[in-house]
């Protein structure tokens, strides 16, 4: 027995089902909740559920709206169609914009929508009801205005019907339609003939009107625009005149070119001065002499009385040499030779001074101008000169042209700014002046438009009503079909709406879809309606139906099958309300379980209003009351169920309408515990939560609730509350079990099922209290007990 047991021990497959405490995971919610896309299902089974009352509804206010159509009075409408653009090349020439404007754009240059308000407003149609009020003078702006609000005058942009790529589509055209209906078709055609009237009075009038505002504008634009081209024709004139500038795009060029060649002529003389300068060093090295000094002493050289001078000294000089070999220097003879020597080199200081230049025999002369220069160091003073020459030359240059680049480098510094001014007053000019050219043109092409009188719109359909063969008005539909498609939309709306506020009102749940998809609980089962329930004791020998039978064998695994890690060994069995069957499927979960072989402890916990004795049949003198308040030991008051002996009762004992003290006791966790370890699984019956919060002591030490609804009979506002709460506190909700969800669910468990085949050939549950032999001694019966 215990191995039977304990490979039927109630498991989950699914770990994320379950966390470590027991508890429905969040990804159960998430799988049924999180379902992404708009569901209409339930708006589907709400019509289903209410077909006739919908069709009703929708049937009677759609008779009635089509009486009072019906019934209503006759209307004649009619209409006009006004051209307001041309169509032809040849009309668009003969256009007065096109005439006065050759180069215009003859695009669509009507803003329609515009003008179709324009067309509707207030003020024009006050200047035609004017002329309509001659006749009938209770037409007004006010009732045009409200025939417009109403549809009766509908003034819009005509379309045709066109066929493109095999479709249908509607093309605008450059026609106003303009339709009228009343109850007189006389004042309707005098209506649409002033209309036409006024529009036409518009087109020419808004002509007019656009035209004179126009040529106001330009003549008060005039002397402003006139007086901004003389000033910037005097700014430019200026800066002209200041910078000596005709054309800043050929100067710039000009300036530009200029610096690259004063440039170029700098690097040259630089080149050339470096030159002289060097041949004038070598030069100066091989003479040994400056300028000035190779210039004298060459000049020197070349003078004739100089040198004849000069080789009478040497003459002299020669004679002395040779008298001194004889004579000594007191002798007559040498002081007469000396004497001609001195005279001679007298002649000769005042003949060089002389050559020189020199003033006075003072001045000093170098030594080396009194040597004699031949031919070769006469050329070599020559090209001495001359380099020193060209060099001072060439540096006289170099600094003319660094002031040059100077003034030009300071002038390309200046000139960006001045062309950036002069462009600036250019274009400005250039604006002005075309700004100025184009509204005197404007002027005179808007003096020729307002010359032309024609009409610019044309009457293209002219006024009038729908008429027969004798020339009679017919009278229009009084619905048109769009109306009628949207007045059997609304009945068919009023309808759902009814229906709608019906189910509101009602506040139920009719069918175990609309729970599922309003709680986001899954559902682990639905209790199909069994006659012979709630009857009393007498009920548990009622023969019953397999889908019965069945609803709780899928209800039972779908819960061993919730999850994997921790095995459910304690639930509790709760609702809403009284009445929605808890202690029943609770009863009827224990027998199928302990008909699988799991020893199973149902616990009558409910101790204001107890059942389970009396649907049992089963004394309840001492039970669940009486082991709390320690008046008794559990083992003692635990009764053998008469349906199944794997299957153990612990009544309520003694009702207590203060019972929420002892279960939320720290007795109740300890018991609670204790018979999760001595049973397979324990099912706790628990009030009604809307009515008593009992159950919700016992959440701590159980697996979760298991929810047990009435179809079409738990008030929705109820369970939604008493499930918020639940959630408020965070306690565990395994999932919901519908009761008697109506004849659809019972036919679906009466067929064959993954679940059903397995049981196909065991009794019913309650069948299973009959079955109980009666031969078995109370021994035994106390010794499964005490297991």
């Amino acid at each position: 027995m215990k191995a039977e047991q304990s490979t039927q021990d109630l498991s989950f497959n699914n770990q994320e089902r379950f966390s470590e405490n027991g508890t429905l995971g969040d990804e159960t919610v998430d799988s049924n909740a999180g379902q992404k896309g708009l569901d209409l299902s339930p708006v589907v089974r709400m019509v289903q559920r209410n077909a006739f009352l919908i069709a009703g509804v929708t049937t009677i206010s759609a008779a009635l709206v089509a009486s009072s159509m019906l019934n209503g009075p006759r209307t004649f409408k009619g209409n006009f169609q006004v051209l307001v653009e041309p169509i032809t090349s040849q009309a668009r020439l003969s256009d007065p914009a096109a005439i006065s404007r050759p180069l215009a754009q003859q695009g669509d240059g009507v803003d329609y929508p515009t003008l179709l308000q324009v067309l509707q407003s207030p003020e024009l149609l006050a200047k035609i009801a004017t002329e309509i009020q001659r006749r009938y003078p209770d037409v007004s702006a006010n009732s045009l205005a409200t025939a417009v609000s109403t549809k009766n005058l509908e003034i819009r942009r005509h379309e045709v019907e066109s066929q493109r790529f095999g479709s249908q589509s509607s093309e605008p055209t450059k026609l106003i339609q303009v339709s009228y209906k009343g109850t007189d078709p006389q004042k309707v055609e005098f209506i649409l003939q002033e209309l036409a009237k006024g529009y036409l009075r518009y087109s020419l009038e808004d002509r007019k009107t656009r035209i004179g505002g126009g040529v106001q504008f330009i003549e008060d634009q005039l002397p402003s625009l006139q007086l901004r081209v003389n000033d910037l024709e005097a700014e430019l004139q200026a800066l002209k005149q200041r910078y000596r500038i005709t054309d800043p795009t050929t100067e710039g060029a000009e300036l530009s070119k200029q610096a690259q060649e004063v440039q170029s002529q700098q690097l040259e003389t630089q080149r050339n001065l470096v030159e002289q300068q060097a041949l004038y060093q070598r030069l100066q090295a091989q003479l040994g002499a400056t300028p000035e000094v190779a210039l004298a002493a060459a000049s020197l050289s070349e003078n004739t009385s100089y040198q004849s001078l000069v080789a009478e000294l040497k003459k002299v000089e020669a004679e002395l040499a040779a008298k001194s070999a004889r004579y000594n220097d007191a002798s007559p003879v040498i002081q007469a030779i000396k004497e001609r020597q001195r005279k001679l080199e007298q002649l000769l200081a005042t003949e060089a001074r002389k050559n020189l230049g020199l003033s006075g025999s003072g001045a000093s002369i170098d030594p080396r101008v009194l040597s004699f220069q031949n031919a070769l160091r006469v050329d070599l003073i020559k090209q001495l000169v001359a380099a020193s020459n060209t060099a001072q030359q060439l540096q006289v240059r170099r600094q003319a042209i660094a002031q040059s680049q100077v003034f030009l480098n300071q002038k390309l510094q200046e000139f960006p700014v001045v062309v950036r001014q002069y462009t600036g007053l250019s274009q400005r000019l250039e604006l002005a002046r075309t700004t100025l050219n184009q509204f005197l043109t404007q002027r005179e092409t808007l003096r020729i438009e307002a010359a032309q009188k024609e009409v610019p719109w044309e009457i293209v359909s002219a006024p009038t009503i729908e008429r027969d063969g004798a020339n009679n008005p017919i009278p229009s539909a009084n619905v048109e079909p769009k109306f009628l498609i949207v007045a059997l939309g609304a009945c068919l709306v009023l309808g759902l709406a009814v229906a709608l506020l019906k189910e509101k009102y009602q506040n139920r749940f009719f069918s175990p879809e609309d729970m599922e998809g309003a709680l986001k609980l899954p559902l682990l089962g639905r209790i199909p309606f069994h006659k012979g329930l709630g009857q009393g004791t007498g009920s548990l020998s009622a023969p019953r139906s397999s889908a019965f039978s069945k609803a709780f064998s899928s209800l039972y695994t779908n819960i061993r099958f919730l999850g994997s890690k921790p095995s459910a060994r304690s639930l509790i069995i709760s609702s809403a309300e009284s009445g929605d069957g808890k202690t029943t499927t609770a009863l009827n979960l224990a027998l199928e379980a302990a008909s699988m072989g799991q020893r199973v402890l149902l616990v009558d916990a409910n101790l204001r209003s107890p059942q389970i004795h009396a649907l049992l049949s089963l004394p309840n003198s001492a039970g669940l009351n009486e082991v709390l308040t320690g008046k008794t030991e559990i083992e003692q008051v635990t009764q053998r169920a008469p349906a199944d002996s794997n299957l153990s009762v612990l009544t309520s004992g003694q009702s207590l309408m203060d019972s929420g003290r002892l279960l939320a006791s720290k007795e109740m966790q300890n018991l609670m515990q204790k018979l999760r370890d001595r049973f397979d699984l324990v099912i706790y019956d628990t009030p009604a939560l809307s009515e008593f919060p009992d159950a919700n002591f016992l959440a701590d030490q159980s697996n979760g609730f298991i929810f047990v609804a009435g179809v079409s009979k738990t008030k929705r506002s109820r369970l939604t509350q008493v499930l918020a709460e639940m959630n408020k506190f965070r306690l565990p909700i395994l999932g919901l079990v519908p009761n008697h969800p109506g004849k659809s669910t019972a036919n679906a468990y009466s067929q064959s099922n993954q679940y059903g085949q397995s049981y196909g050939e065991k009794p019913t549950l309650l069948e299973n209290l009959k079955i109980l032999k009666p031969s078995e001694s109370a021994a035994e019966r106390s010794g499964d007990t005490s297991r």
